[in-house]
């Protein structure tokens, strides 16, 4: 934020891997700084945390005094160099593939390779692998008249997921 004395910084999303490795009560260590054009940013001062006390989500437990150590040092009566006020804390769970599977879900699978040269070239209209700009071609006509491929249900977060993300 250029400025200002009371950013909003833009939402962001981090991986709870790099952001505590699934350790959720690693102290995360965070540090603000005041920007400059030059590149030489100002210390104002830093706060720790941890994954747990972030998901508690807006609370009076998510508001954090930046302090800066040589401040604190150097000043009797210094309290601090500001606070930081979470306003919001989301956790989007990605399942993977075994989840789905663990969870339940069942997968027919079926593979048919044509190796045969004998359906013909299939930019003519005699061969089986035609693709006619008006009609479906043999194989089209085969794949239509099976079962239709209904998609698994998207993701969604933890409590829903079919099965609970390792931690």
């Amino acid at each position: 934020m250029k400025n200002t004395l009371n950013p909003v910084w833009q939402t962001f999303s981090i991986p709870v891997r790099a952001l505590c490795n699934g350790d959720y009560d690693r102290t995360i260590k965070v540090e603000v700084y005041d920007w400059d054009r030059d590149g030489s940013h100002d210390f104002i001062g830093e706060f720790t945390t941890s994954y747990r006390e972030l998901a508690r989500g807006q609370s009076q437990f998510n508001i954090y005094e930046v302090i800066n150590p040589k401040k604190k040092m150097k000043k009797k009566k210094y309290v601090n160099s500001g606070t930081v006020t979470l306003l919001s804390f989301a956790v989007e769970s990605e399942c993977t593939f075994l989840d789905y599977i663990k969870g339940g879900t069942q997968i027919n699978f079926t593979v048919a390779i044509d190796f045969t040269a004998s359906n013909g070239n299939p930019s003519q209209s005699t061969s089986l692998h035609y693709m006619s700009p008006y009609q479906l071609n043999a194989y089209a006509l085969a794949n239509r008249r099976t079962r239709p491929y209904s998609p698994p249900r998207p993701c969604s977060p933890e409590p829903q997921c079919p099965v609970s993300p390792r931690q």
